[in-house]
């Protein structure tokens, strides 16, 4: 499972991510929007934004931290990316584990 790290009250580095099928191959994100949904251990949404497509035949995409409410609760979230194209078909990635996101306490 991959683990992104990020301070209490931080909004860089961007959530940068690389939105494959299980074979590997590229989701392609022409046609759609990607938003990204992240949640804590009991499955409760805690946050939830439209993603930047910055590949869409390579299925690059990044979430951007909005303000200081995303991060401003430390503790350990899992994360997930849900794609929806224009005619109507949603593809949830990843599909067999979630990302894990570690705010951690800011000691200034």
């Amino acid at each position: 499972m991959t683990t992104f790290k990020i301070k209490k009250g931080d909004t860089k580095p961007v959530l940068a991510a690389t939105l494959q099928y299980s074979n590997g191959s590229a989701i392609d994100l022409n046609n759609a929007e990607v938003y990204f949904c992240m949640g804590g251990t009991d499955y409760a949404a805690y946050t939830s934004g439209a993603c930047s497509i910055t590949g869409s035949d390579t299925g690059q995409c990044q979430y951007a931290w909005t303000g200081t409410t995303d991060t401003s609760t430390a503790g350990t979230y899992f994360g997930e990316f849900e794609v929806t194209w224009s005619a109507g078909s949603i593809l949830t990635l990843p599909n067999n584990h979630s990302l894990k996101i570690e705010i951690n306490e800011d000691y200034d």
